[in-house]
């Protein structure tokens, strides 16, 4: 099936043009229609359904499904913990009320993904910017949990958690493009939802299961139809647990000339890899 080739901010507009909004068993989501193979596309830490429309939008070809988190965009928190165990039971029935999908989990929704193997997912999966390392062991990860223990100090930590200035330095630090314009189109998205979760303890519960939990952990229950894309500039999910992840579970691992951000640098890219993907299955 064609692959749209443009950039993020015209696929994202291709991807709205055809988007309706559901609510499937209490979860806000997004359905992006196309006659072909339906594809979940879970989000990543603090996002929702808007950081993988792009995605959405260079598979005009398929049936692609957002969800957003739970805790996150216009889906309800948990009325407990926010952590893997949750998010993963959530997602294990979640992906039954679709017929046969793939599911593509980004960041920390490789996490969630992961977790749902453990529960009995089984579907063919596609791992975008695994996090394949304990992230408070990593350098970055240290400085991480610092923000996110002042982050839990009441109305300052509040303040902290939403911080303009904080969220662009973030996505400053994750953008590899030397494109001004799609530079500033991410800060602009990351400004507009990178804070669009619904209550303080949803992103630091969430944190700490990102922060502490690795793909690693539930390889041994990953499905046999897996592939793995990274970015070899990733500083968020580096190189090295990529090739760890690739070696444990003997998937085919592919390689993007960008950082974390896949989804908004590389979604072109991307789709073709999920065509493949879904050619070589069928």
């Amino acid at each position: 099936m064609q692959v749209l080739k443009s950039s993020a901010p015209e696929l994202m507009k291709l991807a709205k043009a055809r988007a309706s909004r559901s609510d499937v068993g209490g979860t806000a989501t997004w359905q992006y229609s196309g006659p072909g193979r339906t594809v979940i596309l879970v989000h990543g830490f603090r996002g929702d359904h808007h950081g993988l429309s792009a995605i959405a939008g260079a598979l005009p070809g398929h049936h692609v499904v957002i969800p957003d988190l739970p805790g996150y965009g216009k889906t309800p928190a948990f009325e407990g913990e926010h952590n893997l165990e949750s998010y993963g039971s959530w997602f294990a029935e979640f992906v039954q009320g679709f017929d046969n999908p793939i599911v593509l989990g980004h960041s920390f929704g490789s996490l969630v993904v992961a977790k749902s193997w453990e529960i009995g997912m089984r579907q063919p999966t596609i791992l975008l910017n695994p996090i394949s390392t304990i992230q408070n062991q990593e350098p970055t990860g240290r400085i991480s949990d610092l923000y996110y223990k002042l982050g839990s100090l009441g109305s300052f930590g509040s303040m902290l958690l939403r911080s303009t200035l904080v969220v662009r330095v973030m996505s400053m630090l994750m953008a590899t493009t030397w494109d001004l314009k799609l530079r500033s189109f991410i800060h602009n998205q990351h400004h507009s939802f990178f804070s669009n979760y619904s209550l303080d303890r949803v992103v630091l519960e969430g944190y700490r299961a990102a922060s502490s939990s690795s793909v690693l952990q539930f390889v041994q229950s990953a499905p046999e139809k897996l592939l793995l894309i990274a970015g070899s500039k990733d500083l968020i999910a580096p190189l090295k647990g990529q090739l760890e992840l690739q070696r444990q579970s003997s998937a085919e691992l592919r390689m993007l000339q960008c950082g974390h951000l896949t989804h908004y640098e590389t979604p072109y890219e991307v789709g073709l890899m999920v065509e493949d993907f879904v050619r070589e299955i069928n």
